[in-house]
């Protein structure tokens, strides 16, 4: 079922493509807040970062009312995210520490509402957009530390930096390169200038950790009995919230 509803998602935006053409390429930069949501981790955000490229396409053929204002957008970008974290164990008087810096390449691919505000002069546009975003690792940086007075156990006491190896502190090695997500956003346009306001969601666990509850078997009024093997303790998926500026151009034809 999902194989069918992949191919038919393809095969409408095929069709769409075929009624449009490239209107207008341009650039954005973009930062703001990013961080890595786990429900065991303290968390707070690290600098997120963003550059790249876009081009939009226009429905020229598609006869319908609203056709000069319907787009979609497809771009590549080159994009940091990433976490501080920090998680207390009061009891055994332990603290571990650290934080994620990731790169990655970034395509978004993007449907939007354009809109000319009729209040302003020529060339004041609104816009909103929306899509799902795929993500490559590109590299990154680990820092995991954790300190156990009472308890000398490597598993215990270690730094990434100090007791482990290159590859410890390879954000890679340790976590998956790909992530899908979504990008939910709005801009304002002055002339050629954009403006952009915008959520970054993530849905992948950037890591895979067994759960505790992994093996044991649960049973229901029928006797019959299951297990939860694929449970992962890790929820930490990559948001960010950012801000941007750009640059577009018409494309002349």
């Amino acid at each position: 079922m999902k194989k069918l509803l992949t191919l038919l998602a393809f095969a409408i935006l095929l069709h769409v493509s075929a009624q449009a053409q490239f209107v207008r390429y341009g650039a954005r930069l973009g930062n703001g807040a990013s961080y890595v949501s786990d429900d065991l981790l303290t968390h707070s955000p690290i600098f997120g970062f963003s550059i790249g490229g876009y081009a939009d396409y226009m429905f020229t053929d598609w006869k319908n009312p609203w056709a000069e204002n319907v787009y979609l957008e497809v771009g590549l970008n080159i994009v940091r995210r990433g976490t501080n974290f920090q998680q207390v164990w009061v009891n055994m008087r332990s603290i571990r520490q650290g934080f994620y810096h990731n790169w990655y390449a970034q395509i978004p691919v993007l449907a939007g509402f354009k809109w000319e505000i009729p209040q302003l002069p020529a060339g004041n546009f609104v816009s909103f957009y929306v899509g799902p975003t795929f993500n490559v690792g590109l590299f990154g940086k680990l820092w995991d530390r954790k300190v156990t007075p009472g308890m000398p156990q490597s598993s215990h006491n270690y730094d990434t930096f100090i007791t482990g190896d290159k590859n410890d502190r390879r954000s890679f090695q340790n976590m998956r390169r790909i992530d899908v997500g979504v990008v939910l956003g709005v801009a304002y346009q002055w002339h050629n200038f954009t403006f952009d306001l915008y959520l970054d969601h993530g849905f992948v666990a950037l890591m895979k950790k067994d759960d505790v509850l992994n093996g044991v078997v649960y049973g229901n009024e029928n006797s019959e009995t299951t297990t939860n093997d694929d449970r992962n303790a890790y929820t930490g998926t990559n948001q960010a919230i950012m801000l941007g500026i750009g640059y577009q151009l018409p494309i002349n034809r």
